[in-house]
């Protein structure tokens, strides 16, 4: 075996070492990725765990005190717990207040309206969330849109355009007729 061989298949099993390596390496990284992923699931599990239990408790509250104020001060509390629950797992909601923003709103409606500018958000369909600062869901709204004036010329007689005052006079004239 020459020195060029010797070399070469050195090289190789270098290669093939590395490549091992390589894959084992990915493997690991996975494996810890999946772990991670658990682990942080786990947790949510359990920042979630006392909001699951006030449930149960207001639902037996609620089979045996039909009172709507109590069972809707409940609710209310349960609401205030999750959303404080989500808040420290990252979850933020999308403002709506002021103009539309593209990026973390979506337009379900327009309305035309003289006294506001272009999108402005009137309506709230479904409040939008962040994850981390990272948009997850849009908020769906309503905007409104500035009602464009029509210009003076194209009008006619009484705000009427000139294309149907002809056909309302010629009706008028038809029935005079009559």
């Amino acid at each position: 075996m020459t020195a060029k061989d010797r070399e070469i298949a050195e090289l190789t099993d270098t290669l093939k070492r590395l490549q091992a390596e390589f894959e084992n390496f990915k493997k690991r990284n996975e494996k810890d990725w999946t772990e991670k992923v658990k682990i942080a699931n786990q947790q949510l599990m359990v920042d979630l765990l006392p909001v699951l239990d006030s449930f149960d408790k207001a639902l037996e509250d609620a089979k045996n005190n039909g009172n709507a104020v109590t069972i809707r001060k409940g609710l209310e509390g349960l609401h205030k717990q999750l959303h404080r629950t989500l808040e420290r797992n990252g979850l933020r909601e999308i403002h709506t207040e002021g103009k539309f923003d593209p990026f973390a709103h979506e337009a379900l409606m327009r309305e035309e309206r003289e006294d506001l500018d272009d999108g402005v958000i009137l309506e709230v369909f479904q409040k939008g969330y962040t994850l981390n600062s990272k948009p997850i869901r849009p908020a769906r709204v309503k905007v409104a849109k500035k009602r464009e004036e029509e210009p003076e010329d194209l009008r006619g007689k009484e705000g009427r355009d000139d294309h149907d005052s002809q056909i309302i006079e010629k009706t008028e004239e038809e029935q005079d007729e009559r």
